[in-house]
C-alpha cells in the first residue's frame, strides 16, 4: 500500500524562483495549468468526503482549503492535507453549513411564496425583492466564511463577524465567483449528456477554486485589517489596566 499513500501524500508541481508572480487570471490560469490533475483527484475526494451528506461542510471546507495552498503556491499533499482540514475543522464547519443553509434557504424560499403570491397583488413585489437580496448576500457572506475558515482556523463568533463585514465591503468579487459555480452547473444542463461526467471530475474543485480565488485577496486583507484592530484594541486595554 505505500505506492497508494505516497500518490495521495506527494507534493504538486511548483515553478521556478526568479518566476515574476502573477496575479489576476493570470494566476488562476496558472494554477489550473499547474495542478488540473490534482484538481480532478480533489473533485473525487470532495464526492467520496460528501457521501454521508452531513459532512458536505466540512468536505467543502477541506477542498478550500486545498485551493488556498495552490493560490499561495505552498506544497499540497492533496490526500494528507485534505483529511487534516477535514477532521481539525469539522464541527466549526459543520456548524457553519447548517448556518449558512438556513440564512440562503429560508429568504429564498420566502422570495419564491412571496413570488407566487406577487403575480395577484403588485405590493408585494418589494419584499420579494427583500427576501431575495437577504438570500443572496447570505450566499457572499457564505463564501467569505468558507474561505476565512479555509485561511484560519477561527472562533465561530469572530469567523462570522469577519465574514459579514467582507460581504458589505466587497461583494462583487463573492458575487462574480458564485456567478462561475453557476455557469459550470448552467454548461452541465445546457451540454447534457455529453457533459454527464462534469459533476464527476470539475464542477466541485474548480467551483470551490472559482470562490477561493475570488474573496481570498479581500478574505486575507480582511484577516490583517481585523488582527491590527483586535491588537490595537487589546493594546488600549492593556494601557489603561495598568493606568
Amino acid at each position: 500500500m505505500n505506492w497508494l499513500r505516497q500518490f495521495w501524500t506527494r507534493t504538486g508541481p511548483g515553478i521556478r524562483k526568479d518566476a515574476p508572480p502573477k496575479t489576476g487570471f493570470a494566476l488562476l490560469a496558472d494554477v489550473i495549468a499547474r495542478n488540473w490533475w490534482d484538481l480532478v483527484q480533489l473533485n473525487l475526494l470532495i464526492l467520496l468526503a460528501c457521501l454521508p451528506l452531513v459532512t458536505i461542510p466540512a468536505a467543502l471546507v477541506a477542498s478550500a482549503r486545498i485551493c488556498v495552498l495552490m493560490l499561495q503556491d505552498k506544497p499540497v499533499y492533496l490526500g494528507r492535507d485534505f483529511l487534516e482540514t477535514f477532521r481539525k475543522r469539522f464541527w466549526k464547519a459543520t456548524v457553519l453549513g447548517v448556518i449558512a443553509t438556513l440564512a440562503i434557504a429560508l429568504p429564498a424560499y420566502a422570495a419564491f411564496i412571496l413570488l407566487q403570491a406577487a403575480r395577484d397583488n403588485i405590493m408585494l413585489a418589494l419584499p420579494v425583492a427583500i427576501s431575495a437580496s437577504t438570500a443572496l448576500f447570505a450566499a457572499i457572506a457564505a463564501a467569505y466564511a468558507l474561505t476565512l475558515l479555509a485561511l484560519r482556523d477561527q472562533p465561530l463568533g469572530l469567523l462570522l463577524k469577519r465574514a459579514l463585514l467582507g460581504g458589505l465591503a466587497r461583494p462583487l468579487p463573492a458575487l462574480t465567483a458564485i456567478a462561475v459555480v453557476a455557469l459550470l452547473w448552467v454548461l452541465h444542463v445546457i451540454f447534457y449528456p455529453v457533459s454527464i461526467f462534469m459533476p464527476v471530475l470539475i464542477n466541485f474543485s474548480f467551483g470551490t477554486l472559482a470562490v477561493i480565488f475570488g474573496v481570498h485577496e479581500a478574505a486575507v486583507r480582511l484577516l490583517a485589517f481585523q488582527g491590527a484592530t483586535d491588537g490595537a484594541t487589546y493594546a488600549g486595554g492593556s494601557a489603561k489596566s495598568a493606568q
